[in-house]
């Protein structure tokens, strides 16, 4: 009777095993993080509200990755919409957490939009978004609250967020509380 759930467990891990190296190689990407990434301006933090110190460029051909817990995330900039609100449209892709730590968890993807300085909520992460002529796309913003504790990001290349594997991604940036920070 021990032996079905040994079996479909051994099987389980050896799918896995197989299908990781073919993920691996679809979304190793050269991105430079510290390009990307600036110290928000005081400015900046009193038209937001409490963000954290540093806030990211996007451009086009990068995917944001979005890591909490067992539960990942990728957000594309599809374009930037100026007019008389300054707009982003984008597509999301979220991974929730595993089941028993052998079945994957659901996977939801979808478009959105969002306003100039509005923000940008997919599951479980918070984000907000500001238009900037300097910046194509404009830049994301990570509020300093409850939702994005612990909540880590990173930025690889790629044309859709199927490409992008969180799981496969070896640099990240993690949010932390403002006190616990340093070294």
């Amino acid at each position: 009777m021990l032996a079905v759930p040994v079996l479909l467990l051994l099987f389980a891990a050896w799918v896995a095993d197989r299908e990781a190296p073919a993920r691996a190689a679809e979304s190793r990407a050269q991105v430079r993080l510290v390009r990307l990434l600036e110290e928000v301006a005081d400015s900046e933090r009193t038209a937001l509200g409490n963000v954290h110190d540093i806030k990211l460029r996007l451009e086009h051909g990068n995917i944001l990755l979005l890591r909490k817990g067992g539960e990942s995330a990728a957000l594309l900039p599809i374009e930037g919409l100026s007019g008389v609100r300054d707009s982003l449209r984008y597509f999301y892709y979220i991974e929730h957490g595993a089941f028993l730590w052998v079945f994957p968890g659901q996977r939801d993807k979808g478009i959105g939009m969002v306003g100039d300085g509005g923000s940008i909520l997919i599951n479980a992460f918070d984000l907000k978004w500001r238009a900037d002529d300097a910046a194509e796309l404009g830049w994301i913003y990570f509020p300093d609250d409850v939702a994005n504790r612990n909540a880590r990001f990173s930025v690889v290349s790629g044309q859709t967020v199927d490409e992008a594997d969180p799981m496969d991604t070896k640099y990240w940036v993690e949010l932390g509380p403002a006190e616990a920070s340093g070294f």
